[in-house]
């Protein structure tokens, strides 16, 4: 994929306008059917530009990791049958209830079936503050209680796809959009050859999650942007490890990213490190509600 691809001047404002669309919205196919299937452009056209601008393509499902996270922190809550609970949620959340069993019958049986990215993104020379926003692209499930949708910059990955690819996703996705819709995503801030530092399972996807020192020139409030994450800050990751668990404020998950990063800082320059696989504390909680049910 080249981002060099040079376009005359009166056509940049439109196809910068598609190429916004596409990391609003995820997929070619809903952009279009938002703009009632009538775009100037033909599919396979859309596909082109969108490597041509350098942008790294999707992964996973249409629905949402954070979609199906939000349900399945309300049902282990809630404690009470899937169905039920899934015919009280709003027509905007759209994960079928068949994934929704099929992700809970996978936590049972300890399956993994899908993977990745997350990032622990810190600025200059300062380690122990990560960058975290307000996921916004999950419908609010909250059915009477809060939950938490501050959350680490993640996406789906694919399996066989160079780390340096699924962080230049998640960065063009979550962390660095209107940079990426303009063109000026520098992929210098992706360290050489990157390594994950830890693994995290959650629900049933294995999520890498590698650590992203950005120069201070790229880590000031302004710079960040997403469709669907906002109001990015820089937390200490002391307050995220003090903090309650997954009904804390914090998106299931994050507290032991937290920890186990707190433990990279610790021995990473030890020789034999070695990634660390953790199953979220909310997996846990499903496995034993699956149990529960027989499912």
């Amino acid at each position: 994929m080249s981002s060099e691809i040079s376009f005359p001047e009166k056509e940049t404002n439109f196809y910068s306008g598609l190429i916004a669309e596409y990391l609003k919205y995820g997929s070619v196919d809903e952009v279009y059917r938002i703009h009632n299937y009538d775009l100037p452009i033909s599919y396979p056209g859309f596909q082109r530009l969108i490597e041509r601008w350098g942008i790294v393509k999707a992964a996973g499902p249409n629905s949402k990791l954070s979609e199906a996270i939000t349900f399945f922190i309300l049902f282990s809550d809630q404690k009470i049958p899937l169905e039920r609970l899934y015919k009280r949620l709003p027509p905007s959340f759209k994960t079928s209830m068949g994934t929704l069993h099929r992700i809970l019958h996978h936590v049972k049986e300890g399956m993994i079936r899908r993977v990745g990215t997350s990032l622990v993104v810190t600025r200059g020379k300062e380690r122990r503050e990560i960058l975290i926003a307000e996921d916004v692209s999950t419908p609010r499930l909250e059915l009477g209680k809060p939950f938490g949708s501050l959350s680490l910059p993640t996406c789906y990955s694919k399996a066989d796809e160079t780390g340096s690819v699924s962080i230049l996703r998640v960065l063009q996705q979550e962390v660095f959009t209107l940079k990426a819709v303009k063109k000026n995503l520098s992929r210098q801030v992706i360290p050489a050859d990157p390594k994950p530092f830890m693994y995290l399972d959650i629900a049933d996807v294995r999520v890498s999650v590698y650590h992203l020192p950005l120069p201070s020139d790229f880590s000031d409030a302004d710079s960040f942007s997403s469709f669907k994450l906002n109001n990015h800050r820089f937390i200490p990751i002391d307050g995220i490890i003090d903090s309650a668990g997954v009904n804390s404020d914090f998106r299931a998950g994050v507290r032991e990213v937290a920890i186990g990063y707190r433990e990279y800082l610790k021995y990473a320059q030890r020789k034999n490190w070695k990634p660390s696989i953790v199953k979220c504390e909310l997996n846990q909680k499903l496995w034993e509600l699956a149990i529960d049910y027989a499912l």
